[in-house]
């Protein structure tokens, strides 16, 4: 299976706004019994009955729900009221995720977001929190999605709403299904479905079957991703919920493909396009299309898989969706690999490569985790506020009983109880001591666990991002010289070379990756031996054609692993760019100390580039993610005919 195991969440999300949910009665006959409520309303109230129908619409026609929305923003207009105008640029937002434009979405929420964060009202925060979380997500902002979410789910805690606390649950699972937690998802969509079992609301019910469906394939248990998926299929078609049947027809079409139906998989996805273009949503059609090119290419037509992927990739990248992108890339990869057009599939490699450095997955999964845990600690932290304070209530019990005793008795009694208090106090305080002690080892062993999976992640994205991409085409290499094996000797030489270069590739990788996992902290001296070494594989490489001169000590200091690691990470890819495209015959590399930072200087003397058409993307792009996430300081300066100068600063 390829792209199919990272399924985009706006496929299987539902923006829960609405300040009535879909119970079992037909959806039309709801939106009916609205407009017989709109007869007696008036003023602020026709404003929220009005957006309450534009937002039923939403699965039957989006049209009308544009339309009834406009004319609750018209009301509150006529209101003159800034809290009810709020409401609507959320309902606005959420129209706009459904149709694809998150970054609008999440333009409206945060117009409303100061005007009814006044309003102190549980429930609407918690739908604006959890619309602002849903925008980030479609942005690949998944650390602020979490954030959002959690935040939406204390405030629907506080108010003790079951119902969107079930739904902060749904949108949670769909977070950790994202960051291939599949086991937290499939945990968090369980207890969505428990509730809502409980409150009898069958439409959300539904919604939660599919879910479920969606964390099953993850898992890779396709026959029971297949059969939630076809409760929720049934489920949405005895509402009269036609148009979101698009999502439980996606994940039979998932379950299909991997059970490798591939015939009855095609005619699910071309269902569910059909659907989602009635819904209009752009975001979860490019996804739907990028996996029936897959489907299709399963099937051996290969042609009609290339149309698809090539008129949907330029549709990605005219939005410059990266996520998509990167599916996309990876996808025409492999249909150019099975069209053995080498060239081209080695380019959208490189493309699918650049665009999963930049997503930074692996990173935003740490930030995501990290979230939950933080979370979960100031739970507990609140838990050890409660008992301390319950422990010091109880002491001021104990001394307003005693101060009673003592006024009142003679003193052979005040004697008396005054040891006897002595005794329980000391006694209390050394429970309450040893209490203490357990919660903070506890806490302690909670932040060990928290380094321990911090270190695992930052691991598992040097691995993921740099061996196995290089990994996966030296793969794919092999499988095409099998194939390839009775065309001679010519080819078959062109392959061992190609198999020569990305091991050697990856080799270098590998040991870059061992040498950071091995250090709690990088110093710039073993920075600076590295570079060394770097160098002498240019001279190597290029008959000493090329020279690598490295210049200054670097003062004695050390960087943390991840800072140190991404520092060198830039030097080499400065130092590749310039080999491969300056034409100069001498790079420099300088280390220079600057009051309390280091600066690194790569420069080269060839060709230069004219920077006022300089690519946001691949190399450029992927040097600039790596500095800004690590904190360095980052600035490249080029001259047409004089060369191209990289400056890298960091606080050491």
């Amino acid at each position: 299976m390829t792209t199919f195991q990272k399924i985009p969440i706006a496929i299987f999300l539902f923006l829960f706004f609405s300040s009535q949910s879909i119970m079992a009665q037909d959806i039309q006959q709801a939106i009916d019994a609205l407009k017989d409520t709109l007869q007696l309303k008036k003023g602020e109230d026709r404003v929220l009955v009005l957006k309450d129908i534009g937002m039923k619409f939403r699965s039957v026609d989006r049209d009308s729900a544009r339309h009834y929305m406009d004319k609750a923003y018209q009301q509150a207009e006529t209101s003159d009221d800034d809290y009810y105008r709020a409401r609507i640029w959320v309902a606005y937002g959420v129209l706009s995720q459904d149709e694809g434009r998150p970054k609008e979405a999440l333009d409206f929420h945060l117009k409303a977001k100061p005007i009814l964060e006044t309003s102190k009202d549980y429930s609407v925060l918690g739908s604006l929190y959890t619309n602002m979380g849903n925008a980030y997500e479609a942005l690949s902002e998944f650390d602020k999605a979490v954030d959002f979410q959690l935040k939406a789910l204390e405030n629907y805690e506080a108010g003790k709403d079951s119902l969107w606390i079930a739904g902060s649950y749904l949108n949670l699972g769909n977070r950790f299904k994202l960051i291939e937690e599949p086991d937290l998802s499939l945990e968090y969509y369980l207890k969505a479905l428990e509730i809502y079992k409980g409150m009898g609301n069958e439409y959300m019910v539904t919604t939660s079957n599919n879910s479920v469906a969606s964390a099953y394939i993850v898992k890779k248990e396709y026959d029971a991703a297949f059969e939630y998926a076809k409760k929720a299929f049934d489920g949405f078609e005895s509402m009269g919920a036609r148009l979101d049947q698009a999502y439980p027809v996606t994940n039979m079409a998932l379950a299909s493909w991997g059970l490798e139906n591939f015939e009855e998989a095609e005619q699910y996805y071309i269902q569910a396009i059909a659907l989602q273009k009635e819904r209009g949503e752009r975001l979860a059609l490019l996804f739907l299309k990028n996996d029936l090119a897959n489907v299709l290419l399963k099937q051996g037509k290969e042609n009609r898989a290339e149309a698809l992927a090539l008129a949907t990739y330029k549709e990605a990248d005219q939005m410059d969706f990266i996520p998509a992108i990167d599916a996309l890339s990876k996808t025409l990869s492999l249909i150019y690999e099975e069209k053995v057009d080498f060239k081209k599939a080695y380019e959208y490699h490189q493309k699918h490569k650049a665009a999963r450095d930049s997503l930074y997955f692996s990173e935003k999964s740490r930030e995501v985790l990290n979230l939950k845990e933080k979370y979960e600690s100031e739970q507990k932290e609140n838990e050890i506020l409660r008992q301390q304070n319950e422990l010091v209530e109880s002491e001021l019990s104990i001394k307003k009983r005693n101060n009673m005793l003592m006024g009142s008795g003679g003193l052979l009694a005040i004697l008396l109880i005054a040891g006897f208090v002595m005794f329980r106090e000391q006694k209390i305080k050394a429970k309450n001591f040893a209490r203490e002690t357990a919660l903070e080892k506890a806490m302690a062993e909670a932040r060990a666990q928290e380094d321990l999976k911090e270190q695992r992640l930052r691991i598992a994205r040097d691995l993921h991002d740099n061996i196995g991409s290089q990994l996966t085409y030296l793969t794919s290499i092999t499988d095409s010289a099998k194939r390839g094996i009775d065309k001679g000797e010519v080819f078959l030489m062109e392959k061992l070379t190609q198999m020569k270069q990305f091991s050697l590739v990856t080799i270098s990788e590998l040991r870059d990756t061992i040498w950071a996992m091995n250090k709690d902290e990088i110093s710039l001296e073993d920075i600076k031996e590295r570079t060394q070494q770097l160098a002498a594989t240019v001279h190597e490489a290029t008959d000493d054609k090329v020279k690598v001169n490295i210049k200054g000590s670097p003062i004695n200091k050390v960087l943390n692993a991840f800072v140190g690691m991404n520092l060198f990470r830039i030097v080499q890819e400065s130092v590749n760019n310039a080999v491969k495209h300056s034409d100069s015959d001498q790079i420099d590399i300088r280390f220079e100390e600057l009051d309390n930072r280091v600066q690194i200087v790569i420069e080269d003397f060839g060709k230069g580039f004219d920077t006022s058409g300089e690519s946001t993307g691949n190399g450029l792009h992927i040097m600039r993610n790596r500095a800004q996430k690590a904190g360095i300081d980052f600035d490249q300066e080029s001259i047409l005919g004089k060369g191209t100068k990289v400056t890298l600063q960091v606080r050491a």
